[in-house]
């Protein structure tokens, strides 16, 4: 068992890497409207946003495949070795991204190097950020690990709130056609922050076990079979867990002006309150995750969603801006109270050998396969059946699943205590 005591270099490197994690990946979604015309300059405005967007899901790909490599890193060679890597890496690629040509300076080139941008730091983001939260918590004592998980947490809300600060201050200020350089110079530095700190601190506590470290796909495989059922719990729940923020954080910005007399810039200002909301609260639920256990908290908000997911969306239409104020702050508060815990919960129930590879991988593919399509199939829900009854049927489906899922833990951690692997 892990009996451990955080330090400040620890807490800090690993906050620190998930902050920037999440600032640059979403740098670039905030930006791509701005970014468009300078990478496509000789398509139309709405073929050059388009074909900007499209480089956003690159991360379906690179996210799995970079969860493969750092999970295995981080089980086989220490968690610490795999971290090194992924913020050493993102600071050198946000960099890049910062002296990147235009499509004036270097024709084609220009987008081949945002492509590539994206699909590094996806690749990259992939061991970061599961693989913080798993450093984090190995070297946290027991009682400490809901609050530090929602902490955590809060600080992937912090990055994407203080990239979409630094891009509508700069728009603001009408610098952001050359300063959105400035945008990823910032991250650059950050990261290289974090990576000097990094380097300075103490080894995790988890020392990787004698063993077969030839990296195969018989491994692999053999891997995943042996933790099947963790692996596929947690894909699940990765996979409400993000729909839950795509439909209150995402989806209901269009949806709701589609419906109501509502505009999106009321929404998209509302988004923002959202946000702040989203971090204040999630060490809250961290604290009621520690008092009362953290499988019923994140169990109350997913029967929650099953039982209140459709009133609340037959309910859009009919309220004022306030009503739909308070609509959206419940589908936030449901994805905190999951979300809040849940780093600790998906280590409480795969062991410590393969909790890095297990965790990154069925988080990454939950994730992007799962929760990804969540507001492109709600739409479509709703434009096939021209009926709001239905529309969030996907997201209500994934919350009874995930329900399921946490009722199972229980007997997969008892099943960890009777064969004595460290899984704290």
């Amino acid at each position: 068992m892990f009996n451990s005591h955080l330090n400040k270099k620890q807490l800090l490197s690993a906050c620190f890497g998930n902050f920037f994690e999440h600032y640059d990946t979403a740098l670039f979604s905030f930006l791509s409207i701005f970014l468009a015309p300078v990478i496509f300059p000789n398509h139309d405005q709405m073929t050059a946003l388009l074909l900007t967007y499209a480089m956003i899901p690159l991360g379906m790909i690179a996210r799995p495949i970079g969860a493969l490599v750092f999970g295995y890193i981080g089980d086989n060679y220490g968690r610490s070795k795999a971290l090194f890597l992924t913020l050493g890496g993102m600071s050198i690629v946000s960099a890049c991204m910062a002296i990147s040509p235009t499509f004036h300076q270097a024709g084609f080139v220009s987008p081949l190097f945002f492509c590539i941008g994206r699909i590094l730091q996806n690749f990259l983001a992939s061991g970061e950020s599961m693989g913080g939260a798993i450093y984090l918590l190995e070297n946290t004592s027991n009682e400490k690990k809901d609050i530090l998980s929602s902490i955590y947490n809060a600080t992937t809300i912090g990055g994407i709130l203080f990239a979409s600060g630094g891009v509508s201050l700069l728009a603001y200020l009408q610098m952001i056609d050359t300063g959105w350089r400035f945008l990823y110079a910032i991250g650059s530095l950050t990261g290289l922050f974090g990576y000097l700190l990094r380097k300075k601190m103490k080894d995790d506590i988890y020392e990787p076990k004698k063993r077969n470290n030839k990296y195969s796909i018989s491994n692999l495989w053999q891997t995943f079979k042996d933790h099947k059922t963790p692996f596929l719990l947690i894909a699940i729940t990765s996979g409400f867990s993000y729909a839950t923020y795509s439909i209150s954080l995402i989806f209901l910005n269009g949806f709701i002006p589609l419906v109501t007399n509502l505009t999106k810039t009321q929404m998209t200002t509302i988004n923002t309150f959202l946000l702040i909301l989203d971090f204040c609260a999630l060490p809250l639920f961290g604290w009621l995750s520690f008092k009362y256990s953290r499988e019923k908290v994140m169990l109350t908000a997913s029967i929650t969603t099953v039982v209140a997911a459709i009133p609340l969306f037959l309910l859009l239409p009919h309220i004022s801006i306030i009503g739909v104020v308070l609509v959206r702050i419940v589908f936030v508060l449901l994805g905190v109270a999951f979300f809040a815990p849940y780093h600790a919960w998906a280590q409480s129930i795969v062991p410590s050998h393969a909790r890095y590879l297990v965790i990154s991988l069925a988080y990454s593919l939950g994730s992007q396969l799962l929760g990804g399509p969540t507001a492109a199939l709600s739409l479509w829900i709703y434009q096939t059946t021209d009926t709001i009854l239905c529309t969030s049927f996907y997201w209500l489906i994934l919350a009874l699943i995930s329900s399921l899922a946490i009722l199972a833990t229980v007997k997969i951690q008892k099943t960890l205590q009777e064969t004595r692997y460290e899984f704290d």
